[in-house]
């Protein structure tokens, strides 16, 4: 009896021991995670006029927290930076030009580069359109990471409430395909938060459980474990938009979202623009100081390509392809979508563009 007693204690302490270890190491990957993975943007040369201030933009950026949003999903909480704020609607907001009226209303949708990701308040697409038109209410309703879907449900949230749109600018794409093509996402229509969502709020209390454990123990040391697999030799694959019927899903469904918003749109007595929005996998900008996902490139071409098959045999009059919007030596990317405060201005002039040849049809 004595010995198994014995026994039970040195396996008890050993255990002990060991998870101890477990957690020690598992913080220490988490340190050497925000090391290598840490904000870096701010450092890239398409901020080298001001380092300092683009730092203060990604220190308000990772401050931000997000609500549940009915149908759309998540949405931000009200926010006050230095360069960034967000009102009780969850909308980022920016000063209004001198000339600003009551109407018309236009309204931009999109994700984090409609949104504004990189840039402060008054350098956002829909901040310098209305610069640049100098008249009316612009909105901004980009979210991060909201898809065409997610654009097209916030519209429909927007009109079930009695509110009102003269323009409505949908600009679409980039999540569309970063956030649908991940082989983790199996139904289509979806979006990027389904497997969170699957295992948090469905998974139960034996999920509950796991979750705690391996945030305790494990998940710092699995994701260095990631880290290195996809940067070795033989990369993980996490995407499946090529060897399936998938990528081309992901390019009808976004179609059709937009042509349904336009219907949405029209139907009321509003014009409607869709913007195939740039990515740094198509068309040629300057690239030598970005490190890209040559996976996530691959399926992006495929979806983009598909995707302006289906833009030549519509002809509508209302979609517009600014994808290859950034092609020459400037520095514009801050990574594989968002870009400065420069290429926020080259498409809202052209977006700017599109609303004159817009209300003249």
């Amino acid at each position: 009896m004595k010995n198994i007693l014995s026994y039970l204690k040195s396996f008890s302490i050993s255990a002990v021991v060991f998870l101890v270890l477990l957690i020690v190491l598992n913080w220490a990957c988490g340190i050497y995670l925000a090391k290598i993975g840490g904000e870096k943007r701010h450092l890239l040369p398409a901020y080298n006029d001001d380092h300092r201030y683009a730092e203060d933009i990604f220190k308000d950026y990772h401050s931000i927290a997000h609500r549940y949003k009915p149908f759309s999903e998540w949405q931000m909480l009200p926010y006050e930076g230095k360069t960034l704020h967000t009102n009780e609607q969850g909308l980022r907001v920016h000063t209004p030009p001198p000339g600003s009226t009551d109407e018309p209303i236009i309204r931009f949708f999109g994700g984090s580069t409609m949104w504004g990701e990189g840039s402060d308040d008054a350098n956002t697409i829909p901040a310098l359109v209305h610069q640049k038109i100098n008249t009316g209410t612009v909105i901004n309703h980009g979210q991060l990471a909201y898809n065409s879907r997610q654009n097209l449900d916030a519209l429909i949230s927007l009109y079930s409430k009695g509110e009102k749109a003269d323009i409505v600018v949908f600009y679409d794409g980039v999540n569309d395909a970063a956030f649908l093509c991940p082989k983790e996402i199996q139904e289509l229509p979806g979006h990027r938060l389904i497997p969170l969502f699957q295992k948090k709020i469905y998974g139960g209390a034996r999920q509950f459980a796991l979750t705690v454990l391996n945030n305790l123990f494990t998940e710092n040391i699995l994701l260095v474990v990631q880290y290195y697999r996809d940067t070795g030799a033989e990369k993980t694959s996490h995407y499946d938009c090529l060897q399936s019927d998938k990528g081309v899903t992901v390019a009808k469904i976004l179609m059709q979202n937009w042509e349904m918003a336009n219907e949405l749109v029209t139907s009321r007595g509003g014009k409607f623009i869709a913007v195939l929005q740039p990515v740094a996998y198509i068309g040629s900008p300057q690239l030598d100081h970005l490190k890209l996902n040559e996976e996530l490139g691959d399926n992006f071409q495929f979806v983009y390509h598909e995707l302006q098959k289906l833009i030549t045999e519509k002809e509508h009059s209302w979609i517009y392809d600014f994808s290859q919007a950034f092609n020459g030596e400037e520095y514009i990317y801050i990574d594989f979508c968002h870009v400065t405060k420069t290429g926020n201005k080259i498409i809202a002039d052209k977006i700017t563009g599109a609303l004159e040849l817009n209300t003249e049809r």
